[in-house]
């Protein structure tokens, strides 16, 4: 990417999540599902193949090296409604973007939606609380895409 401050880790590499910092920031978590059902605000939806993106920031203790063990964990309880999918999903990349910017995290939402046609499968999802209203947090497109490069043009596009 074009700074340390944003970095594309693919996971087709080597991968520690020591290799994610401990500071705050925002995250594109990109995997794969296979058609699977959840129970989302209280009725079972089911969730098609394809490929997802979630939008979303670490501003707490741990930052982003925190925040991502978390959604890569299988075992845990559920807090977010990322954790819905996450013990299901195969991760291909994390992009970090390591800026305090307000609303980072809506901003990318925003423009995979407008600029690269991402759809909001479960509108509210990861969103419930967002200030800038956004439709989801959970993007889904049915085509693997050059996440690398997407990584890089979105922030320079938002």
């Amino acid at each position: 990417m074009s700074s340390q401050k944003e970095r594309f880790i693919p996971f087709s590499t080597s991968f520690s999540l020591t290799d994610i910092p401990a500071r705050k920031g925002s995250y594109l978590l990109i995997f794969f599902l296979s058609k699977t059902t959840i129970f989302f605000k209280q009725t079972k939806r089911l969730i098609a193949e394809g490929w997802y993106c979630y939008c979303g920031s670490a501003r707490g203790n741990g930052g982003l090296r925190s925040r991502l063990s978390r959604h890569m964990s299988v075992f845990k309880t559920v807090h977010w409604h990322i954790d819905l999918l996450t013990p299901q999903a195969c991760f291909v990349a994390i992009c970090l973007y390591e800026r305090l910017t307000p609303f980072l995290e809506c901003l990318l939402s925003q423009g995979l939606i407008h600029f690269y046609g991402f759809r909001a499968p479960l509108p509210g999802f990861g969103s419930t609380d967002c200030q800038k209203k956004c439709i989801s947090h959970l993007l889904y497109t049915p085509n693997e895409m050059d996440w690398e490069k997407i990584s890089t043009k979105i922030i320079e596009k938002i």
